[in-house]
């Protein structure tokens, strides 16, 4: 039961801001003056990530429900294949924004290097999964979905620190780390802590099955 909840509020959260990006590129009125700056300096870049990242939040969204992935294989390739392709528009685009990100040289590495490993870790996911190493290929996948959610945690970090009073330059700098590398961190522990409960499992079905 609480792995579903886990999964709505995660899905809730991933479907908005999916929505979000999709109306401000359908909707220039609905765009704040630092949205209307990049489509106005750099509008392919904002609008193939924008649009990408939003198919790819979404689609991760569905791929990560193992119920939704058992009952329907042949839509959860599909989906994947669409995943993967929007994450290398999205990554591509986002590598090109990362260097024009405010906050100088820290947030241009903060940013780009999310973009590298975002199309590293997807990269990965696509190699097991031709290679029919599914394990592997779930691994990776975790991953890089994690580093898809950080389009979420940014979302949230950003506000929270304007609350918090915080100098918007810093907090700025600080968050193009942090809207990223927890996840990753997280999404590790959340691995290991799956293998070591199979471990632990494994030696009381040998003595049950014994």
């Amino acid at each position: 039961m609480a792995k579903r909840v886990y999964w709505f509020l995660m899905a809730l959260a991933a479907f908005g801001v999916a929505a979000y990006a999709l109306a401000i590129i359908a909707a220039p009125h609905l765009r704040r003056p630092f949205d209307s700056s990049l489509f106005a300096s750099l509008p392919v870049p904002v609008l193939l990530h924008l649009g990408g990242g939003a198919v790819a939040i979404a689609c991760g969204a569905l791929q990560v429900n193992a119920s939704l992935r058992q009952r329907h294989i042949k839509v959860h390739r599909l989906l994947g294949r669409l995943y993967v392709l929007a994450v290398i528009i999205a990554g591509l685009a986002a590598l090109r924004l990362a260097w024009t990100s405010s906050g100088g040289i820290p947030t241009h590495l903060g940013f780009g290097l999310l973009a590298a490993l975002w199309l590293a870790t997807t990269s990965m996911a696509f190699y097991h999964v031709r290679a029919k190493r599914i394990d592997q290929h779930r691994v990776w996948m975790i991953r890089s979905y994690a580093l898809t959610l950080a389009a979420v945690t940014l979302r949230i970090y950003i506000p929270l620190s304007q609350v918090a009073g915080l100098p918007f330059g810093a907090s700025y700098i600080a968050i193009s780390w942090l809207c990223w590398v927890p996840n990753l961190v997280i999404a590790d522990w959340w691995l290991l802590a799956g293998r070591h409960a199979v471990k632990q499992a494994a030696p009381e079905l040998s003595v049950r099955s014994a």
